[in-house]
């Protein structure tokens, strides 16, 4: 059998091209729960940076994942609590 070989080219997009992360059932629905209540472009910073924090691991655990994506969701300041307050400048309160 021939052993397969590559260019320069290929093997240097191989090396730069990042392995995928592989994600458990549990983790994905984690991730899906974590990223729900965040605006669209949040989501996106939120696994951009997560993708770079895990760089080129295979495997991250669940308590580790979780705790990594609320740690970014906090520093980065991602997420905005909505307020209870009326926002149209009359300081009073929504009601229910």
């Amino acid at each position: 059998m021939e052993a397969l070989t590559l260019s320069r080219g290929a093997r240097r997009a191989a090396r730069e091209r990042p392995m995928p992360i592989h994600f458990s059932d549990t983790q994905l629905s984690e991730i899906f729960r974590l990223t729900a209540p965040l605006a669209p472009a949040c989501r996106d910073r939120l696994l951009q940076i997560l993708a770079a924090e895990l760089g080129d691991r295979s495997d991250v655990g669940d308590g580790e994942l979780h705790r990594r994506m609320c740690a970014i969701i906090k520093d980065h300041h991602l997420f905005e609590a909505p307020s209870a307050y009326d926002t149209g400048g009359t300081g009073r309160r929504r009601s229910a």
